[in-house]
């Protein structure tokens, strides 16, 4: 009879109708005439309130079956997963566990819990070289988490065989040592993966390379709203792109879900590039230091240069902003020229991968006129795309137009990406041959479409007008440029004197 039941109990579990199978169970139990028969009904109890989610009564049967039998292995396997809730036992049965089987898997168990309890010390002390070959992953984690990276990663790479956990693990250990090639080559295994966790990560690494587009289109595969730093990032990526209405989309979820300051920051900024300056300052009117800042930033026009530097650098004192504040302002300086506080921003620690510090390092050497400088470090992107606009850039401010004409020519992310700008290097190339008229006509097309580089063009407009005499329109972009850009009112005051 007991046979005939436990085979129907087993038929009933397997079809996932616990509530049957434990009446069943409860029955047995009655009938049960052996201590080592009901030591097997009261587990399978257990194990049947554990499928049927109701872990009080799971942990119950665990605990009065360990009672009598201290050594029921699956009893202690079963009530490892019920304790998830308490570490500290959690730890102690999984010690219990491994004492008593010495078997390699239930190590793995027990160092996987142990580096969930942040215990790494305690996973490292059982690092030998028997056990290094079985728990490999488990040392690799925890020399991760305190920092002993190159122990991490001599121990994956002599592998033979590493899961894609251990690869994701392995590229996070070569991101933090900086090791380009090696991380080059596991995100290219790691490609075409699934997991939410490895797309995260190239995520990351695709932003810190500056291909935002590329960090858009990864962030369509996962639920962005369970991982606020993607969703961060995305948000930012989207910012950098000129998608404003997708970055405001983003960044207020994120504040809905997530109190912190650079968020609130983020989202002020896609107000401000939407030209919706209330609400960019009501979103950061409860933190004084971005407040200031964004007010900064939206006056910066009426600021004289040294006004401007003194303040920023009493913001900045406060306490180091996130690289979005960073960045906007490094913007700000190297526009009004403001090139000693640019450099002492792109100075603060970084990690050295993330090429927008490089971009900028660029652009300073380029305004510095150290081109030398700037052309050796443009040499080792002239891939990137992003790049490709410094090395315009360089050749314009080098007059070298010949070079600069054929580049405009060969390269289609400039026709396509970056018409404004281009239009620009056209009209200085156009000044250069002498054909004022013709650099007139190509610099006011550019201007029709700029968003970003409108004093540039007042700039350039007015030195065109000069050329061909008409004095009148020269001054009037000459005033149009110092409305934007204070620190020409000087020059403006002096012309008007002169013409």
């Amino acid at each position: 009879m007991i046979k005939e039941l436990l085979k129907e109990m087993f038929l009933l579990k397997e079809k996932g109708y616990y509530k049957q199978a434990i009446e069943i169970l409860y029955k047995l139990l009655e009938i049960s005439d052996s201590s080592e028969e009901t030591a097997e009904i009261i587990y399978e109890l257990a194990e049947v309130y554990f499928f049927s989610g109701n872990i009080e009564r799971a942990l119950h049967y665990t605990e009065k079956l360990l009672e009598t039998a201290p050594e029921h292995v699956d009893a202690l396997r079963l009530q490892i997963k019920l304790l998830s809730q308490n570490p500290d036992k959690r730890i102690q049965v999984a010690r219990k566990l491994y004492t008593i089987t010495q078997k390699p898997e239930d190590l793995k168990l027990y160092l996987a819990i142990l580096n969930k309890a942040r215990m790494y010390k305690e996973t490292l002390s059982y690092i030998n070289s028997d056990t290094q070959k079985f728990c490999y992953q488990e040392f690799a984690d925890a020399y991760y988490a305190i920092g002993e990276y190159r122990k991490a990663k001599e121990i994956l790479e002599v592998q033979p065989n590493l899961n894609e956990i251990c690869e994701l693990l392995l590229a996070k250990i070569c991101y933090a040592i900086n090791d380009n090639n090696a991380l080059s080559t596991i995100e290219t295994k790691l490609a075409n993966s699934k997991n939410a966790e490895v797309t995260k990560f190239i995520i990351q690494l695709e932003f810190d390379l500056m291909n935002y587009t590329k960090v858009i289109s990864l962030a369509n595969k996962l639920n962005l709203a369970s991982s606020p730093e993607i969703l961060y990032l995305t948000g930012l990526a989207c910012l950098y792109k000129q998608q404003t209405i997708k970055a405001k989309k983003y960044f207020n979820i994120l504040c809905e879900k997530v109190s912190e300051p650079k968020y609130k920051f983020a989202l002020a900024m896609s107000y401000v590039q939407a030209n919706q300056t209330t609400q960019a300052i009501e979103t950061v009117i409860s933190n004084p230091v971005y407040l200031k800042l964004l007010t900064l930033l939206l006056n910066e026009k009426a600021i004289t240069k040294n006004a401007l530097i003194k303040e920023f650098l009493t913001t900045f004192e406060v306490y180091p902003l996130d690289k979005l504040a960073l960045f906007t302002v490094a913007d700000v300086c190297l526009k009004r020229e403001c090139l000693k506080l640019a450099r002492d921003l792109i100075k603060i620690p970084h990690n050295p991968r993330d090429l927008r510090f490089v971009y900028y390092e660029i652009k300073l050497n380029i305004l510095e006129r150290n081109y030398d400088e700037a052309g050796s470090l443009l040499s080792k992107y002239k891939n990137n795309d992003n790049f490709a606009l410094l090395y315009a850039e360089l050749l314009n401010s080098q007059n070298n137009f010949s070079i600069l004409e054929n580049l405009l020519e060969t390269r289609k992310s400039y026709e396509k990406n970056e018409f404004e700008q281009c239009c620009y290097y056209y009209a200085r190339i156009f000044e250069a041959k002498g054909d004022y008229k013709r650099a007139i006509d190509i610099a006011q097309k550019g201007l029709v479409f700029v968003n970003n580089y409108t004093e540039m063009y007042y700039t350039l407009l007015y030195s065109l007008y000069k050329h061909i005499g008409d004095t009148t329109k020269a001054a009037d972009c000459l005033e149009k440029a110092a409305s934007i850009n204070p620190d020409l009112r000087p020059k403006l005051i002096n012309e008007e004197t002169s013409l």
